[in-house]
């Protein structure tokens, strides 16, 4: 991972909106960054810059309020803020704004490098709103905005995205009970099971629905300092390949990248090691190509706790040895178990299951896991035809990646077993 070249406080270099395009963080304990050591020297082409953004932005949101306020606060970045049309769905009924970051390429720079690397923006903490928990950033964010024009935070506070925005209402959280029963049909539930436990804490604790889901979607973790609503940091796209890094020196937050970025590339930085479900989840989008994706089915049996295999997407759809361990001492007669402890002094009940028990019996394991994770790959199938027809091209790639996983891994228990019944 490259060293941060450093930062120092310096004029505002690109204050950027912070609305949405993806959100960040990891899970609601958020993204935390590798700590290196960084110097305090920004490059110095990066010491000047205006703002610059498309065209076509929003144009009911005051940006000149929210620049200044972030010139004030001495944030430094060498990005823009972007936008472009896209579709929602392959039948081009509605369209969206993609709002991404990218390295500028304003040619009043002379001296810009063709590409970026490093350091890329630098934060004083005091423009953050930082709290010792996600439930307490969500009540002290409520708090701001209730004060309106009198919070120290007014001009951050008027960029972040309506609670009706599509941004926000695209998350799973703010599904209706019929969209969540019905998508539930197709993922086993997993989606729903994901959003049940944040939602009931939220009732617990009363949380505003607005800066409870501004904070599971955007805040970040500030290591010893608590969770944060960082400006500009919040709207930075997620890519899982990028090397990521920040530190917190004197009471500012440096990041920087690994990559090289070429002039007018988007950037990316990682939000953390983190699933398809969590992104959706917690974010409201899904990766096509995330690095650390795994998907999972839920085997029942009578009279057993459920076992849940995990199939990692990343080793060609091989299975979790815990679940495999489990299920083969729930299969295995107990005379064998006693015949195997017997002849093997080294073992113990501890250890038996760690290892197939005989052909027979891990063949039994493996079709048994197989009719599971069939059915989830049919239940799939069904609810990406579901999300075509209603237009939800964010569901039908979620669906989309799961079940390719789940094939995957039906094609590595066919590898040990070739006539595997199911």
């Amino acid at each position: 991972m490259a060293k941060l070249s450093g930062f120092s406080r310096t004029v505002l270099l690109v204050p950027i909106l912070v609305f949405f395009s993806h959100q960040i963080k990891q899970e609601v304990s958020v993204f935390a960054f590798q700590q290196i050591p960084i110097g305090r020297n920004f490059p110095s082409f990066q010491k000047k810059a205006t703002l610059r953004a498309s065209a076509s932005q929003d144009s009911s949101t005051d940006l000149s309020e929210f620049k200044t306020w972030c010139t004030e606060q001495g944030i430094i970045t060498p990005l823009d803020l972007r936008l472009r049309e896209e579709n929602d769905n392959a039948n081009e009924r509605e369209k969206s704004e993609y709002r991404f970051m990218e390295y500028s390429d304003n040619q009043s720079f002379t001296n810009r490098p063709e590409k970026l690397g490093g350091p890329i923006l630098g934060v004083p903490l005091k423009s953050c709103i930082i709290a010792d928990t996600p439930e307490e950033l969500s009540i002290e964010l409520a708090k701001e905005r209730d004060l309106g024009d009198k919070s120290f935070f007014a001009p951050y506070i008027k960029v972040l995205p309506a609670l009706e925005s599509s941004s926000l209402q695209s998350m799973p959280r703010m599904w209706s009970d019929e969209k969540m029963d019905k998508v539930s049909e197709f993922d086993g539930g997993q989606i729903y099971q994901k959003v049940q436990t944040a939602s009931i804490k939220n009732k617990d604790l009363n949380l505003d629905p607005w800066a409870h889901a501004c904070v599971t979607s955007r805040a970040n973790y500030l290591l010893d300092k608590g969770y944060a609503m960082t400006p500009i940091l919040d709207m930075i796209n997620h890519d899982s390949a990028s090397k990521t890094s920040a530190r917190i020196i004197e009471d500012e937050l440096f990041l920087s990248v690994g990559e090289e970025f070429s002039k007018g590339e988007e950037v990316f930085i990682s939000y953390g090691e983190l699933t398809n479900l969590e992104t959706f989840c917690n974010y409201g989008f899904v990766s096509e190509t995330n690095g650390f994706n795994t998907e999972f089915v839920d085997v029942n049996m009578i009279r057993r706790l459920p076992v849940r295999v995990i199939i990692d997407d990343q080793s060609d759809g091989s299975l979790d040895a815990g679940s495999i361990a489990t299920l083969r001492s729930y299969l295995t007669p107990p005379e064998d178990v006693d015949a195997l402890l017997a002849s093997d002094e080294n073992l113990s009940m501890n250890t038996v299951f760690t290892k197939r028990i005989s052909k027979t019996n891990e063949e039994e394991v493996y079709s048994f896991i197989a009719s599971f994770v069939d059915e989830a790959i049919y239940e799939g199938n069904t609810g990406i035809h579901w999300a075509r027809e209603n237009g939800d091209t964010l569901l039908e790639t979620y669906l989309v990646a799961r079940v390719n996983v789940l094939k995957k891994g039906l094609q590595f228990m066919k590898s040990k077993f070739p006539d595997l019944l199911y």
